[in-house]
């Protein structure tokens, strides 16, 4: 009897070590696979907030380059502003101011902006061909067909060829 239990049941205890080593095997390889996944989400975090750091760097960069920028521009134009100003304030007080004094500083508060980027197109008096897109009609009555000839009464303006107001013009 002890035989026929070891014959049907004995088999199964052989198999049964080998099952152990298995199924151990199989929890060692799940926890390592755990650990990784846990090491990757760690990973994964980690470089979300260095990502978000660099974005907030340069997110900080292009906003105090924008502001030097700006700065620089004013820096740049305060002469002719205060200039002008004084020359406003002389007009308010009764005192004389020569056209040309005033003419010589808004050429340089010109000039200033040209040097930050401004652009001007068309000169006041020139004749040109009409292109709709850097020329306005002065008269909203008139029509005027691309390349008709037409003189600019007022400068356009323009910075890093975007055209901020289409220079003034008629027939």
């Amino acid at each position: 009897m002890l035989s026929l239990l070891k014959k049907l049941f004995g088999h199964s205890l052989i198999v049964q070590p080998q099952t152990d080593e298995k199924l151990l095997t199989i929890e060692q390889q799940t926890q390592t696979l755990r650990l990784e996944l846990t090491e990757r989400d760690q990973l994964i975090d980690k470089l979300k907030q260095q990502l978000e750091q660099q974005r907030t760097s340069e997110s900080n960069n292009i906003a105090t380059a924008i502001h030097n920028q700006i700065e620089q521009l004013l820096t740049d134009t305060a002469a002719p502003v205060t200039q002008l100003l004084t020359q406003a304030h002389l007009v308010e007080q009764g005192k004389p101011v020569q056209a040309k004094d005033v003419l010589l500083v808004a050429k340089r508060l010109i000039r200033t902006l040209e040097d930050n980027g401004l652009t001007l197109t068309g000169k006041v008096g020139e004749t040109v061909p009409f292109d709709s897109n850097l020329h306005e009609p002065l008269s909203t009555s008139t029509t005027i067909t691309p390349d008709t000839d037409v003189v600019v009464r007022f400068a356009g303006v323009a910075y890093q060829d975007k055209v901020i107001r289409k220079a003034g013009v008629e027939v």
